[in-house]
């Protein structure tokens, strides 16, 4: 009898032994994310960035207080760049940022888990790439000049070569391991720059022309209508591959976009850039305009949200900076100041009566007390009223009719 029991208490133990490790194995709850808030009503939105990840311990905590008293509703968190990762890529130890190689920390996946119990997390992927390029000088994008890119690789580098398929695949492991609600692809910066000869290839065979537009001084005509239509197509090739990985995880692709305003207070996008065609495949775009301070003035700011508002559905978000000025891309944050809290509220107000009321403020190292206060009190008063659900039951009604060609430029039906 007592050998029975025995072997019964074997078995038992064996049998949740081997439970026990099919749980570790293939159930991972924290790396599910918090379908509660994938759909938001109302974007309260702030990038988290931190003035120093070697204190990140000592931050983290206070951080969240702060976000939770302004009724944030989303944050967004850096994960890097395909060749300067802020979480341990699995099979690409070498993109492994300084801080997470020395710390063992794992940034997004600690945030991630942290916010996403209470807020919507949105994991920002960037496309510069300026180590890669350092090691394959041949993939920088030449712009329209002639000149060498530092941190942008050539526009059908992106499309279609090595390095965008390296942005693919690490959207695909933040997609598939991460506890994050949405994507957001930034950076892609392509108007000054595209203009090599891998790009130029591409250009002439989706044209049927023999060269670049020129101006009559002989220069690349960047606002070419024919350069616009080919590069936003090859930009839509590109979200289509991102988004298609994204929404396979059923998480949600936004898009960060730039917007700019002339000396007359009109609202424009550079040529190449279009907001309607790149809405077919994002759930949402993240419009930023300058922080010079002309270009964020109320008159400004209150001109680019009524231009905003003529877009689907509400899936614009417009997007805030705190940065005193446009600062060169290599300043350290140490050497970066903000705007005043004042600013901010004025900032604000002129987005909302502007009728953009989804808005984000970024980043958040350069918040101080004064910035969290004016983000409460907004947040607190305002009554937003936005359509609950981010993505378009029909996504192809968005189509720009950009593509739609009356002189017939176009020789290839892609």
């Amino acid at each position: 009898m007592k050998r029975k029991v025995v072997i019964v208490l074997i078995y038992l133990v064996g049998l949740a032994i081997i439970i026990t490790f099919f749980l570790l194995a293939f159930y991972h709850p924290t790396r599910s994310a918090n379908s509660e808030f994938a759909n938001l009503s109302d974007v309260h939105a702030v990038r988290v960035d931190y003035l120093d990840l070697g204190n990140y311990s000592n931050q983290v905590a206070a951080l969240e207080e702060q976000l939770k008293e302004a009724k944030v509703t989303m944050v967004s968190l850096s994960a890097g760049r395909a060749d300067w990762t802020y979480f341990p890529w699995p099979d690409h130890q070498n993109r492994w940022s300084d801080d997470v190689q020395s710390s063992g920390i794992d940034y997004l996946l600690e945030d991630s888990i942290r916010f996403g119990k209470w807020v919507h997390v949105s994991a920002v992927v960037d496309v510069l790439a300026p180590l890669y390029i350092q090691s394959h000088p041949d993939a920088a994008a030449i712009s329209w000049k002639g000149k060498k890119s530092d941190d942008l690789v050539s526009l059908m580098e992106l499309v279609d070569g090595p390095f965008g398929r390296d942005v693919l695949d690490m959207i695909d492991a933040i997609a598939t391991s991460y506890p994050v609600n949405s994507i957001t692809l930034s950076e892609m910066n392509y108007y000054v720059d595209g203009y090599g000869e891998q790009d130029k290839a591409s250009f002439l065979d989706f044209s049927s022309l023999s060269d670049w537009p020129r101006t009559p001084e002989g220069e690349i005509d960047i606002e070419n209508p024919a350069i616009g239509v080919w590069r936003s197509y090859m930009i839509e090739r590109f979200l289509n591959k991102a988004a298609t990985i994204v929404h396979q995880h059923g998480k949600l692709f936004f898009v960060e976009e730039k917007i700019g305003i002339d000396p007359e207070f009109r609202v424009y996008v550079d040529n190449g850039t279009d907001f309607n065609l790149f809405l077919v495949y994002a759930d949402r775009l993240i419009v930023s305009g300058s922080s010079e301070p002309r270009k964020r003035s109320p008159i400004a700011i209150s001109a680019i949200a009524k231009y905003l508002d003529h877009y689907q559905n509400g899936r614009i978000i417009y997007n805030l900076g705190l940065w005193e000025k446009d600062y060169d891309p290599r300043t350290a944050k140490a050497f970066m100041s903000s705007i005043s809290g004042e600013d901010l509220k004025s900032g604000l107000r002129s987005a909302f009566h502007g009728g953009v009321t989804d808005l984000m403020v970024t980043p958040s190292f350069l918040m101080d007390e004064s910035h969290w206060q004016v983000l409460a009190e907004f947040w607190a008063r305002t009554p937003l009223e936005n359509p609950t659900s981010l993505i378009s039951p029909d996504r192809t009604a968005f189509r720009s009719d950009s593509l739609l060609n009356p002189q017939g430029f176009f020789k290839n039906n892609y």
